[in-house]
Order: structure tokens, then C-alpha cells, then sequence
């Protein structure tokens, strides 16, 4: 067995800083660290070597201290490394770098290829899959686990928004690797030193192809303008010194001045603005919006606020809103919803072969689509299969694709401006395409929904289904979340956060009371979702959840970039830890520095005393 990983040598996001007056990230003295996901990715390579006997190659691209990637991966037990490196490179998008990888990664043969979920710098989970549809092969990301069953076949976990996924792929294969994959083992001294000593192979662009216009900036259908600083706008305030009971009168009196408490603020806030009356003529530009099924076949709510956020793009460019609608032959039931939440036309293809997802079927389906309807753009979920979709389709049609943004809006150019936050939210850069249609996938709870409007009956066309003969990842099972527990969680009104500081599942039942005076949802971070003590569908940041409660409560939540940039929007932020220099306080309006199970008891009672 032949496995490949490939890795990326990444900037220490927490040491990263933005000059206001060049807008440029200050990337001078601040350490580099090896991808976290690349870590856990080439880990259960390794572990796969030690009950395979299997052979490892890692690969990298970039400047010159990139090498120091492949040196740490030679150290955990790889066998051999290859470092893309050659200044035509420079200047690569998502695409660009796929071509290169794929170029390499077509020199050898290899049963599995694997890549991280993500690049924490980035941020885009597209390589793994655009390099799968440049080889052609079969992908499964964000494989939670992963096993050999037998000597040809993969079978992986995939932990989707209601519940995980069991699937089978035959090898050859691109799996991406997420959090649980394999436990991040770093290397000793001297491993390292033993591994600064062995050869690294270097490849040029050359190497890889004669024509240098597929990459670097030529070969990028993306390009970003500027990048721009995001400032937390926090109050940080910070309560020290102080009796849980007078810790709690505090913030008890710091959230009725907010309004936090405010119970007519509270029944305001579930009142949508109703969607446009009128259903606009099927002229113009098409602006194209994916829909997502639940496993159980509703739509979607994500889908509703993609509708609502191409409504000022169809505006701008004088076109129309087109729902697509892939799914079994039932999924044509779902046309007269799309259109009362804001679809003009919704393009329908049925197909046995369409009733669960499936990249294949998808892709094809979706690619051909965009080939007869050329729309101005096309929308898609950040959710787990959205994000796998729409990289394998602007791989197949060489399209630019911005990944998880959280801003759209047509400039007076007429050029569709993406909004992508970076370095977990530090920086927001806007991004623009070369190619059309623009290809975005948007982060769920980022826009809000229409209220669906009963008057607005959309037209209806077929789409032609696209059914591979062959099924190359096989659904074996799924094991569903309640979905009580992860339904509108992106519109809670209010949120309580478990950390790992709580310091067990069996402590958050204390939370209870303080849920329930609060009338607040769970929620938790990657740690605790990591030690099982909640369901992953509830863990928010980078890889789980964007929320914007009007209340977010951190218990025991140490605040690192990764999960904050998930509660960005979050109107109040009040956070609870026992350390002085827990990163969370540096993002919170107001914060405690108490144990937990000593205030959260008082400010229970300053609720009630508040509240009644």
C-alpha cells in the first residue's frame, strides 16, 4: 500500500499581526507550525504504515521554510518527501495549488492520498477535493476515521450537520482528515535531527508541467484586492477581586443596560422581513442557488438565507433568482417552498439516483447545469457536503471558488465581490474572479431568512440528472443526531458554551439552571466535541458552527481563534474562566475570573431576582 499526504507549513495564527497603515499582515518574526489538520492526517498515515507495512510520501509546496514541514513529517515516520518549490508557483489560489499537487501526485501511484480538513491559515477545505477531480478520483472529506477493510477499500466516518456518516470507497482515493482521524503526535529532538539529515527531493513548476500559465498568479481564476483588519469591537471587561454573588450582580446589571434581558427585544427579534412580494421575470442573469435536503428531506434553513442574500445581487444585476433543486422523485414538493422564500424559477432534478448525496451524482449534475445555463453565480452552503460539492464542480469547470464567506455584494463594475474571513477571522480580504460564473459557498447563520411570503408562486424547469453508472462512494449507514438538540441553533437568541474547563460530562448538567433561566441552547467547543462530552453538531468555530446569539455565555472556554471565529456575530459576550490569561476574555464584553461552579449558582439567582 502506497499512501501519499500532503501538508502545508503554516504561520502561528495567535502570533499573527495587521499594520493599519500598509494592510498587510506582519508576517516577520512570527513562528511557523506545521497544519494541525496536515498533523493528525499524516498521524493515521502512519498507524496505517505500522498495520500495513505501508509506504508514506509526503508532499509540500511553498518557499523555502516549508521544507521544515516535510522534516517534521519525516519525523513522525514518513518515508520519503517531496517540496514543490519555484517562484512561478507564487501567487497560487486554491486551484492553481491543486493543479501543481495533482501534477506531482500523478508521478506515482498511490492507494490513498491524504490531506488535512483544512489549512487553519486559509481556512478553505477546496484542495483535497479539487486535486481528487484533477485525478479524477473518488473523494471523501472530513473523515473523522478511517480504516483499510480488507486490502482495496476505505471505510470512513463523516460527521455531517444531523448525525455521521459511514461510507465506502474503493482505493485508489483522496481523504480528507478531521478532527478525531488520529491524535496529533508531535515529534521529539531528536527525531527531528534525524530527520534534518535525510533527503528531501525538490520539484519545480517545470517539473511538473512545461506550460507555467497554470500557475501562480495566471493560473488562479481568483485574486484578492486587499485584506482588511477585523477588530473584536469588544468592551473587555473584566470582573476580578469579587464574591460570586457580587460577580453576578454585575453582569447582571451589564446585560440589562445591553437590553440582553429585555423580553419585548426578544420576541422582536423572531419577526423576519418578509420576502420580496413579487416573483421577478426568468430574464437576465441567473443567480444560482443550491439547495441542501436534511437526511430526513426537508429543506434546509441554510437554504433560505442563501435565497435571501442573492436577492441584492439578482437586483444589481438586473436577473432573476434560480433555486436548484437535486434530489429523489419526491424532491419536487419542495418547489413551492423555495419560491415563497424568495427562488423565482426552481430548477428541479428528480432521480433515484439523486435521493441521497452523492459527489458523483452531484457534481455531474450541478456541472452540467452551470454548462447550459451560464448564470452570473452560483451559491452553495459551507456545510460538510456543500463544501465537498462545490470544490469538486469548480475543479471539473476551472472556475474560481471562495470558500465560507460571509459578505456578498455586486461593485460598480458589476464584478461580485465575496467577503472570506482568514487566519480564524483575524482578516477579512475580499475576493473577486477572473472566471464565470462567481462560485461561493456561504457560512450558515451569516444571512438572515426571509419570511416565507405565500403570494410568490415560482416557475418551474427540469434539470437533467446525471447518474454515473458507477457508485464510487458507497453509503454504508447513518447514525442521525437528535435533531432537538442541533435545529436553529444558528437563531437562538441565546447560547451557553461548554468548554473543557467545565471538566466532564457529567458536570454539565450544573448548567441546567442557568439554561433554562436563560431559556439559552448548548453549544460547546472543538475540545469538548473532541472528548465526546457533546455531539460534534454542536461544536462552534472554524470547523463547526457560525452563530449570533444576542447572548453568548463561555463557561469554562478558553477562547482560542479557532472557536471565536464562529461567534463573531454574537451580540454580548460574557465569559466565565479561572485563568487571568484565557484568550477568551480578550473577546468577551465582559467577563469573570471565577470557578465556574461557584458563580454560576449566583448569577442564577441574580437572573431570577432580575427577571422574575
Amino acid at each position: 500500500m502506497k499512501i501519499a499526504a500532503c501538508v502545508k507549513w503554516v504561520p502561528v495564527v495567535a502570533r499573527m499581526k495587521f499594520d493599519t497603515e500598509t494592510r498587510r499582515l506582519v508576517r516577520e518574526g512570527v513562528p511557523s507550525e506545521l497544519n494541525g489538520y496536515d498533523v493528525i492526517a499524516v498521524q493515521r498515515a502512519v498507524e496505517l504504515k505500522q498495520s500495513t507495512g505501508a509506504e508514506i510520501t509526503v508532499y509540500t509546496m511553498g518557499p523555502d521554510n516549508a521544507r521544515q514541514s516535510l522534516v517534521r513529517c519525516l519525523a513522525m515516520g514518513a518515508d520519503r518527501a517531496f517540496h514543490i518549490a519555484d517562484r512561478a508557483l507564487a501567487g497560487s489560489d486554491t486551484l492553481a495549488t491543486s493543479r501543481a499537487l495533482a501534477f506531482a501526485l500523478q508521478k506515482e501511484p498511490y492507494d490513498l492520498i491524504l490531506f488535512g480538513f483544512f489549512s487553519v491559515d486559509a481556512e478553505t477545505g477546496q484542495v483535497g477535493p479539487e486535486v481528487a477531480e484533477l485525478m479524477g478520483l473518488p473523494q471523501i472529506t472530513g473523515a473523522s476515521k478511517l480504516e483499510v477493510v480488507g486490502d482495496t477499500t476505505l471505510r470512513a466516518e463523516r460527521t455531517l450537520e444531523d448525525g455521521t456518516e459511514v461510507v465506502e470507497v474503493d482505493m485508489p482515493a483522496v481523504v480528507t482528515a478531521a478532527e478525531g482521524i488520529a491524535p496529533e503526535v508531535f515529534p521529539g529532538r531528536e527525531e527531528i535531527r534525524e530527520a534534518e539529515e535525510r533527503e528531501i527531493e525538490t520539484l519545480t513548476a517545470k517539473d511538473l508541467n512545461e506550460d507555467l500559465s497554470l500557475f501562480g498568479f495566471d493560473g488562479s481564476p481568483t485574486w484578492v484586492s486587499e485584506i482588511r483588519n477585523v477588530e473584536s469591537g469588544r468592551e473587555q471587561r473584566l470582573i476580578e477581586d469579587a464574591t460570586p454573588a457580587d460577580a453576578a450582580a454585575q453582569v447582571v446589571a451589564f446585560l440589562k443596560e445591553r437590553g440582553v434581558l429585555d423580553l419585548e427585544r426578544r420576541a422582536a427579534r423572531s419577526v423576519m422581513t418578509p420576502a420580496p412580494g413579487t416573483v421577478r421575470e426568468p430574464t437576465g442573469p441567473e443567480v444560482l442557488v443550491v439547495t441542501e435536503l436534511e437526511a430526513g428531506g426537508a429543506v434546509r434553513d441554510v437554504t433560505s438565507e442563501l435565497l435571501a442574500a442573492a436577492q441584492p445581487l439578482a437586483e444589481a444585476v438586473g436577473g432573476h433568482v434560480v433555486a436548484v433543486l437535486m434530489g429523489g422523485p419526491d424532491c419536487e414538493a419542495h418547489a413551492e417552498a423555495l419560491g415563497r422564500s424568495g427562488a423565482d424559477v426552481v430548477a428541479i432534478a428528480s432521480d433515484l439516483g439523486l435521493q441521497r448525496y452523492s459527489t458523483d451524482a452531484y457534481s455531474a449534475t450541478l456541472s452540467k447545469a452551470i454548462e447550459e445555463r451560464k448564470p452570473y453565480a452560483v451559491l452553495l452552503p459551507s456545510t460538510v457536503n456543500g463544501r465537498d460539492l462545490a470544490a469538486r464542480v469548480a475543479a471539473r469547470l476551472e472556475l474560481g471558488l471562495t470558500g465560507d464567506c460571509v459578505g456578498l455584494e455586486v461593485d460598480g463594475e458589476g464584478r461580485l465581490v465575496q467577503l472570506k474571513p482568514a487566519f480564524g477571522g483575524a482578516i477579512e480580504a475580499p475576493i473577486y474572479s477572473k472566471t464565470l460564473p462567481n462560485m461561493a459557498t456561504v457560512r450558515p447563520g451569516v444571512f438572515e431568512r426571509f419570511e416565507p411570503s405565500a403570494s410568490r408562486v415560482p416557475g418551474k424547469i427540469t434539470l437533467d440528472p446525471v447518474i454515473p453508472g458507477e457508485t464510487r462512494v458507497r453509503h454504508v449507514e447513518l447514525w442521525p443526531t437528535d435533531a432537538r438538540d442541533t435545529t436553529g441553533l444558528e437563531t437562538a437568541w441565546s447560547v451557553i458554551c461548554v468548554g473543557n474547563g467545565v471538566g466532564g460530562a457529567d458536570r454539565i448538567a450544573e448548567l441546567d439552571p442557568l439554561r433554562d433561566m436563560l431559556e439559552a441552547r448548548y453549544v460547546c467547543t472543538r475540545d469538548v466535541a473532541d472528548l465526546g462530552w457533546m455531539p460534534k453538531q454542536l461544536q462552534v468555530g472554524l470547523t463547526g458552527k457560525t452563530i449570533g446569539p444576542e447572548l453568548y455565555v463561555g463557561v469554562g472556554v478558553r477562547g482560542d481563534f479557532n472557536h471565536t471565529v464562529g461567534i463573531r456575530r454574537a451580540g454580548t459576550i460574557v465569559g466565565v474562566n479561572n485563568n487571568k490569561r484565557a484568550a477568551i476574555f480578550r473577546q468577551s464584553d465582559i467577563g469573570v475570573l471565577a470557578d465556574w461552579e461557584a458563580f454560576v449558582p449566583s448569577l442564577v439567582e441574580a437572573l431570577r431576582a432580575e427577571m422574575g
